[in-house]
């Protein structure tokens, strides 16, 4: 996302009825640009009616702002798309702020946000995070699965259809991986115990592994992956078992950015041990999918 100079933010009905009055329209055409004149003719403001605007982002009506008798309504809607992000990032009410929950990728609508300090500075901190406002609602990537928020007063509350996300649900077969488990718990105590010893957060050193697990496998016609995972860990003297578990410490909590990650409390082995499962589970085939992640309405 892409934080703006200028702030255009819309935070009332007023205001969006005020600004489609006030603006002129792009040279040439009756577009009103909602903000920056650079992205009117992506980003505008369409009346419905004197009791309703859009505003519109390359032909989809991400915010609908209404009044209802005395009731101020807005709409909030999500394609999925990055420039949708920006665009709901920049033009959304200061008290109705949109982010994306971090290690997640998925978006959220902050309700009631409340004005945060910059740790170095006096103003407010421009990005919200959770738990910034008085509720943090999930904002599905759909635009038929749009958020509404109404007001009478000062502050927002949240009317129609809420959502959740949930999880996808696995099943582990437990029969084949008792028989895998005494093996593949010798490699994870092998793993780390060694592992801060290797380079992995060096980027030529993983893919010069990452090329020589490949070779391997093309040079001895192993079509089955999975069972050739389960000889490598049965096996203490396999050639490719370092390979493997620099495979496995590349995606796990045990590198960063600066190198090597310390398990120092029982809670960072616990996060280890349950990131490992979940490698060992997906790897060898040891899971299925009960249902696929989805976004439901909260009854």
């Amino acid at each position: 996302m892409v934080l703006r100079v200028t702030n255009h933010r819309v935070n009332s009905f007023k205001d969006i009825a005020d600004r489609h009055a006030n603006t002129k329209p792009i040279r040439g055409t009756s577009i009103i640009p909602i903000g920056g004149r650079a992205y009117g003719r992506r980003e505008y403001i369409l009346k419905r009616s004197r009791t309703h605007y859009d505003m519109v982002l390359s032909g989809d009506a991400l915010v609908s702002w209404e009044m209802k008798q005395d009731i101020e309504v807005i709409t909030i809607r999500n394609n999925g798309y990055t420039d949708c992000y920006t665009f709901l990032d920049n033009l959304l009410p200061h008290d109705l702020r949109f982010f994306i929950l971090e290690g997640s990728g998925r978006q959220y609508i902050s309700m009631n946000r409340k004005r945060h300090k910059h740790s170095n500075y006096d103003e407010d901190r421009e990005w919200t995070v959770q738990g910034d406002g008085e509720k943090d609602f999930y904002l599905p990537k759909y635009l038929d699965k749009p958020l509404q928020f109404a007001r009478k007063h000062a502050k927002w509350q949240h009317i129609g259809t809420e959502y959740v996300f949930r999880h996808a649900m696995t099943q582990v077969n437990k029969d084949a991986k008792a028989e895998i488990k005494p093996y593949a718990d010798k490699f994870y105590d092998w793993i780390t115990t060694m592992y801060a010893m290797l380079p992995v957060h060096d980027w030529d050193y993983r893919v010069d592994m990452e090329k020589e697990f490949n070779q391997y496998f093309v040079t001895n016609n192993i079509d089955d992956t999975i069972e050739e995972y389960k000889n490598i860990m049965r096996d203490e003297n396999h050639p490719m078992r370092l390979h493997l578990a620099v495979e496995y410490l590349r995606h796990s909590p045990l590198y960063g950015y600066g190198g090597v990650i310390p398990i120092e409390t029982k809670e960072k082995a616990s996060k280890v041990r349950s990131n490992w499962n979940r490698w060992l589970n997906k790897s060898l085939g040891l899971s299925k999918n009960i249902h696929e992640s989805r976004t439901e309405e909260v009854k």
